[in-house]
């Protein structure tokens, strides 16, 4: 992912870079089954930035209860916020032509589930890249979160979270030659943005139709680059990018090559109705 990142940062100019992350808490105190929220935050004061990876982990006295990208700065993300693995939430951004100043990447929101500490802090991963043209990782200060929580009373603290009615936005899947990733044959490459609840998994299908339905046809989850099986050039495949809530958005990728079979079912109906034309004019010829 690294070599990502100095590939967009060379064609930037160079600067200075100085940054830091912020961690914000909402509310402050925080009891056994309460929900509250965590907002990290990008700080570079004069300086500028164009990327930035890593990871959050969290104790296991909390939960993830989800993950919100609503009002974040980063327009482009190489990998959406995910919880790949118990406890640790990874990530990777790019922001093209730098930013400057303060604003939010993203929010986490948690669930209290043990009496205790709580500890939210950034993984060894976690780095920025300044804006130089040579993709150099900065200098941050990465603060550690700790808090108490106390024993339940009353009734639990709670987030009122907008529901995501949005499907994710438009994206382009590209055939490419796998040899850039250490793959055999060609790839199927694809990327796909959500602004609110973020990418959850990708999907994939076939087939010979064009017009074929989202719910007739037969899912994999998948992952970028997918390489192509035998049969997949002479299909449509069709890729399905899932966010967080459930909405979806298709994409389909027409075949590569030729085939006689798909160019049977799409053009049957006219085919049928030549085969009819030409049985007509025989019989009408030989009377």
């Amino acid at each position: 992912m690294r070599y990502f990142f100095i590939i967009v940062l060379l064609i930037l100019p160079a600067t200075s870079f100085a940054a830091g992350f912020q961690l914000e808490q909402q509310p402050g105190s925080v009891k056994v089954g309460d929900t509250f929220t965590t907002t990290l935050s990008l700080r570079t004061d004069l300086d500028v930035i164009n990327a930035a990876e890593g990871s959050v982990h969290f104790s296991p006295t909390l939960a993830l209860v989800d993950i919100r990208l609503q009002g974040s700065l980063v327009p482009l993300w190489v990998s959406s916020p995910i919880e790949k693995e118990k406890g640790v939430v990874s990530f990777a951004g790019v922001l093209p032509g730098g930013y400057q100043g303060e604003g939010k990447i993203f929010t986490l929101v948690f669930k209290a589930v043990e009496k205790g500490t709580g500890r939210i802090f950034f993984g060894s991963d976690t780095t920025a890249y300044q804006n130089d043209g040579k993709g150099t990782a900065a200098t941050l200060s990465l603060p550690t979160l700790a808090f108490s929580i106390g024993t339940p009373s009353g009734t639990p603290h709670t987030v009122n979270l907008e529901e995501d009615v949005s499907p994710p936005e438009s994206f382009t899947p590209v055939v490419s030659s796998g040899e850039p990733f250490g793959l055999r044959g060609s790839v199927l490459i694809f990327t796909a943005q959500d602004k609110n609840s973020g990418i959850a998994r990708y999907d994939i299908a076939r087939s010979y139709f064009q017009q074929a339905k989202e719910s007739s046809l037969t899912w994999i989850v998948t992952s970028s680059p997918y390489v192509l099986a035998s049969g997949d050039n002479t299909r449509y495949l069709y890729v399905r990018a899932v966010d967080r809530a459930g909405n979806t958005r298709v994409e389909i990728v027409p075949p590569q090559e030729f085939s006689i079979i798909a160019f049977m079912l799409a053009w049957w109906p006219v085919l049928i109705g030549v085969a009819i034309v030409v049985i007509l004019l025989i019989q009408f010829r030989r009377r």
